[in-house]
């Protein structure tokens, strides 16, 4: 019997795998931000999956409604706003992925400034200064523009908003201008201004902008101002100084590829180049120049930001000349130095310096010892930080007694800017929060001034000076707890604008007694704070000594002085008696004084009111033949 045939089946079995959709990959997560008040701020993710792609954003743990694209964009930012934030990418297959957690800080120091012109006009801009060029107790800001064809004039509106003025020369006329600097060189009270031309082919000459006191200016021709109005060159700072205390501002300027070149304010209003000085003939790039009284001698020495690797510091000697100190510190330092400031750090009574170094190296401080003599601080950051640093500038922001310093960097292409807060100790701690240090401008001037007359210091920067056209930046201070005291002094035999005049006070604070010091100056072309003397008082309830130190030699003291106020100091006039009951005033034309006269130095009498018309004012006493001993004075008007 055959057996019965058997099929055998053999089953093979094929795996096929299962299809599994890969999840959105996120190749760029939201980073980390730090702004401050009112501040604009976007986070941004990347991601690569299947098409389309939705984002949301979440805030909190909580989901922001609306939210569908890769960047979230904030406005006006709050304190509210503050925390973390992450995006969760979904494709078209329903998969997500969710990205790492950034954070968003948000800093009360300061309100950034967001709307009006003065943020949001686009220019090349170069330097910055502040100035009351009305006269109305608010402070106004002129924006140099390199990329020609007119600055920028912001005149405040003291609702905390600006308008630029642009109808008047200043806003129109076309050169190239890389700094400008304030001050009233005819001494009739009202700041005038000098712009700081630099086309690379030399061709352009600077302006000297006359203020007529009614909120218009006239620029001036040579052929009445003399060679300031007409010389040519390529011109980076420069910086007001009464280098001869005659009370009339002359001129220092920093040409990038010549000499400095220093004019001379004469009697008759015109300008004339100094010549054969020592001060003149450095024959080196220079970009920036600032006056100040190292050695507290009376006379205003120079700093000269030497860009080619050599730095220049003159001494006054008192007689209309400068020497050239050669040996030690700062002259001795090679770097590629930019703009610098004077400023008392320390509370000495002497200024020290800050020079900010535009190559790859760091920034420079120099401590004043006292003898005439500086030596450089080598430790903290303030000093070992680097960037392209081209300008910097000190503030007391926080009010609490001690200078701080703010640096700006970048130049052509953006770097964020350096804050750094004066720990009282000579040390100091760069700010990392907030929106002054992290908005990354290519920044190329700051001012310092308190625009909205609250006592606290408001920061503004200028950006764009050799990139593409860019917004400056504006920062409110929103102020703290501190006591403070503002200065304006009008010179009366100093030049008008109190410029070189040194302003000291003392008071308790923090349980200590406290001397500060400050001096008036327009900064060095880079910087350019308002002319007036700012002071933090911190817990301070009163001022126990103001001292006023004029470059005429003469030196006022107040006792007593209540903080949290605005103090406009007028210099006492000089009296001379010419015999026989005649007295002669000297002060500036269009000055008014009520002359007053005393048997006993007790009680004072008025005798006169008396303007000075013609710039030599002399009264007679109709009471001189008195046989009395008469004593007189005069209170300004």
């Amino acid at each position: 019997m055959k057996p019965t045939p058997i099929l055998l089946t053999c089953l093979i079995g094929l795996a096929f795998p299962m299809f599994s959709p890969a999840q959105p990959t996120i190749t760029v997560h939201p980073t980390n931000k730090s702004v401050s008040l009112s501040a604009n701020v976007t986070f941004q993710v990347k991601a690569t999956g299947t098409a389309p792609l939705n984002y949301q954003w979440r805030f909190a743990g909580g989901e922001i409604t609306g939210t569908v694209a890769n960047a979230l964009s904030l406005t006006n930012v709050s304190l509210a706003a503050a925390g973390d934030y992450l995006a969760v990418v979904t494709d078209a297959a329903g998969l997500s992925s969710t990205s790492r957690v950034a954070t968003l800080s948000v800093d009360p120091t300061f309100t950034k400034i967001t709307s009006g012109g003065i943020v949001t006009d686009r220019a090349r801009f170069g330097g910055s200064s502040w100035a009351d060029y009305d006269n109305d107790g608010f402070l106004d800001l002129l924006v140099s523009n390199y990329g020609g064809g007119g600055n920028f004039l912001y005149r405040n509106n003291r609702d905390g908003t600006f308008s630029r003025i642009n109808a008047l020369p200043i806003g129109t006329d076309p050169e190239h201008t890389i700094r400008c600097t304030w001050g009233d060189y005819d001494n009739d009270g009202f700041l005038d201004l000098v712009t700081l031309n630099g086309a690379a082919n030399f061709t352009e000459s600077n302006a000297l902008y006359h203020n007529n006191g009614n909120g218009t200016f006239s620029r001036m021709a040579a052929g009445a101002v003399g060679v300031l109005a007409s010389a040519t060159g390529n011109c980076h700072g420069g910086a007001w100084g009464d280098f001869n205390n005659d009370g009339l501002l002359d001129l220092l300027v920093a040409d990038w590829s010549r000499n400095l070149v220093l004019y001379r304010n004469n009697p008759d209003g015109r300008f004339t180049k100094v010549v054969g000085d020592p001060l003149v003939n450095v024959g080196s790039q220079s970009i920036a120049c600032a006056w100040a009284d190292f050695d507290n001698d009376g006379w205003s020495d120079v700093f000269v930001s030497g860009y080619s690797g050599a730095n220049f510091l003159f001494r006054n000697d008192g007689h209309g000349a400068f020497i050239r100190i050669t040996g030690g510190v700062p002259a001795s330092d090679a770097q590629p130095s930019a703009g610098h400031a004077w400023g008392d750090y320390d509370n000495d009574g002497f200024l020290d310096l800050f020079v900010a170094n535009a190559g790859s190296g760091s920034n420079r401080l120099y401590h004043n010892r006292r003898d005439g003599t500086f030596e450089r601080i080598t430790s903290g950051n303030i000093v070992t930080d680097t960037a392209v640093s081209l300008g910097c500038a000190w503030g007391d922001y926080d009010n609490d007694g001690f200078l701080d310093l703010f640096v700006i960097n970048g130049l052509s292409a953006p770097q964020n800017n350096f804050l750094y807060r004066n720990n009282g100790d000579g040390s100091f701690t760069r700010i990392t929060s907030g929106s002054l240090a992290n908005d990354g401008g290519a920044s190329s001037g700051i001012a310092w001034g308190d625009y909205d007359n609250d006592g606290f210091l408001d920061l503004f920067v200028a950006n764009g000076l050799l990139g593409p056209a860019q917004v400056n930046f504006l920062y409110r201070n929103n102020g703290n707890s501190n006591n403070w005291v503002k200065i304006k002094c009008v010179g009366t035999v100093s030049n008008r604008a109190g410029i070189e005049a040194k302003v000291r006070l003392k008071a308790i604070i923090a349980g200590q007694s406290r001397w500060q010091m400050r001096q008036i100056d327009g900064g060095d072309g880079t910087s350019g704070g308002s002319l007036e003397a700012d002071f933090g008082l911190g817990d301070a309830m009163i001022i126990d000594t103001l001292r006023i130190e004029w470059p005429s030699g003469i030196v006022q003291e107040f006792h007593n002085v209540a903080p949290k106020q605005f103090l406009t100091v007028t210099e006492p006039a000089r009296l001379q008696a010419l015999g026989a009951g005649l007295l002669r005033v000297q002060s500036w034309k269009g000055m008014a004084f009520e002359v007053q006269a005393s048997t006993d130095l007790k009680q004072w009498l008025p005798v006169a009111t008396v303007t000075n018309l013609t710039g030599t004012l002399e009264f007679t006493d109709p009471d001189a033949a008195n046989p009395s001993r008469r004593f007189y004075r005069t209170m300004l008007r």
